[in-house]
């Protein structure tokens, strides 16, 4: 089939997630055509130098330094986030004219969506979590969730990727009550794995090389992954060891894996998914946000010693921190309390991500992208 993936553009989470969904697609003999916006577009061209990612604007939000004014920021650009989904509307039927699309995958997406295509939307947040205090957060959630079903209602499917049962990484974020009829859990999302390994276990890669006592990840949308990025490199030098802080930038001046050192500290704008893979299996400690790709990724290689940092302002992301480190999988610090020595100190006595596989075997032992993919109704090769 000739299949359209589209990631959202907030941040380089929807593009990442969407690497190992291509591979798949790919591998069961499907012609796939991504179209992305952004640094998330740049991922995808580096991941797939053999394929033409196009360009498709995204909804370009921005985000409030201070987490207080994030509502009406984001209320003031409502208008912006309509007009670019009615925008995705009028484009995805050219895209599906001009390249004789069978398949839409929108990640993220809501305007991508046509009747002349299978529809497919990916997100693990189907209860969405609106900014601002708890108390206005309880009222809103509902009929948020409510709006979101509405706005999905025309996606022939839903996929999660996420586990369907009680050891779920999205938690309630995924797991609507009462459950969609459209909603399917195809596991989490994890370009480290090989594609056809079963989600009972996690992958251990080869990382030859020097151990990284500390790796910090920054991602997410702008002000606060530089705001982060500031704190962190003023936190890293107070530390002892060999410590790697990898910025999110693909593109960047020193991406690829050419380092600036100072202070033993080695900052880098970007490095391919090897070289990730690589960083990640030598580091001993992870620091990161709580954004729900990273988790995906952590969870897939079984790390320990975990500490993640949310987003301010951001529920989603501070749900996630609560969620993970209540299953003992991480330990969660608010960005202006961060406290580097005390949190990574308290991540080393949990068990982290590895005991999410322990007594999963016969919950999870059937659980494959490439089986996903393979099995599917409509784009399976079995079908």
């Amino acid at each position: 089939m000739r299949i359209l993936v589209c990631p959202l553009d907030w941040g380089l989470g929807h593009a990442t997630r969407c690497i190992p969904l291509i591979r798949a697609l790919r591998a069961a003999g499907h012609d796939v055509f991504p179209y992305a916006a952004g640094s998330g577009r740049k991922l995808l061209q580096t991941e797939f130098p053999d394929l033409e990612v196009g360009d498709l604007p995204g909804y370009a939000m921005r985000y409030s330094r201070n987490p207080f004014f994030l509502p009406l920021k984001l209320s003031a650009q409502m208008p912006a986030f309509l007009f670019s989904i009615l925008r995705e509307r009028w484009r995805v039927g050219g895209l599906i004219r001009k390249h004789k699309i069978q398949c839409v995958i929108s990640d993220g997406r809501y305007g991508l969506r046509s009747g002349k295509a299978h529809g497919i939307f990916i997100s693990h947040q189907l209860r969405i979590q609106p900014p601002g205090p708890r108390w206005l957060r309880g009222i809103l959630t509902g009929p948020l969730m409510g709006l979101n079903r509405w706005a999905l209602r025309n996606f022939q499917e839903i996929w999660v990727p996420d586990f369907p049962g009680s050891k779920s990484l999205s938690g309630m974020l995924g797991h609507p009550d009462p459950a969609w009829p459209k909603v399917k859990y195809i596991g989490p999302l994890c370009r480290f794995r090989p594609e056809e390994m079963r989600w009972n276990r996690f992958t251990t890669p080869d990382a030859p090389g020097a151990r990284i006592d500390v790796l910090a990840l920054l991602s997410g949308p702008e002000p606060q992954r530089s705001a982060l990025e500031k704190i962190l490199l003023d936190a890293l030098l107070k530390i002892p060891g060999t410590r790697v802080l990898l910025r999110g930038l693909p593109g960047g001046s020193n991406s690829g894996g050419e380092g600036v050192a100072a202070g033993g500290l080695t900052v880098v704008d970007h490095v391919p998914e090897r070289m990730l893979q690589s960083y990640l299996a030598r580091a001993e400690k992870v620091v990161c946000r709580s954004g729900y790709t990273t988790v995906m990724e952590l969870a897939g290689l079984g790390k320990k010693n975990v500490l993640m940092i949310p987003t301010p302002g951001q529920p989603e992301q501070e749900y996630l921190a609560e969620h993970l480190q209540t299953l003992g999988f991480v330990v969660g610090q608010k960005q202006k309390e961060i406290d580097l020595p005390k949190g990574l100190a308290a991540a080393e006595k949990i068990p982290g991500f590895a005991s999410l596989f322990q007594g999963a075997k016969t919950e999870f032992e059937d659980m494959n992208l490439a089986g996903w993919i393979r099995n599917h109704p409509v784009i399976g090769s079995s079908k």
